[in-house]
């Protein structure tokens, strides 16, 4: 592989990381983090029935969302560093 081929390889595993973890963790926590009680919230006075959404913390969010998106990180750092030397 020439260095301009590993570079667009970089690239695009940098892309596809970032995707990732945009649609599977930081979306879902950023919905988690910003809701607002009054919006989703049934008070009938004696019990309150809350529909926050959930912290994204099953195993799709976690895989897809934080671990692949490393590993494309680190693979694409690595077909940089060997296009730099």
């Amino acid at each position: 592989m020439n260095p301009e081929q590993r570079g667009i390889a970089a690239w695009a595993a940098y892309a596809i990381g970032a995707i990732l973890a945009f649609f599977y963790f930081v979306r879902p926590l950023w919905a988690w983090a910003t809701w607002d009680q009054r919006h989703n919230t049934l008070d009938l006075g004696f019990i309150k029935v809350l529909a926050r959404p959930g912290f994204p913390s099953d195993a799709r969010a976690i895989v897809l969302g934080l671990v692949v998106p490393v590993v494309l990180i680190a693979i694409g750092r690595m077909l940089q560093s060997r296009r730099a030397s």
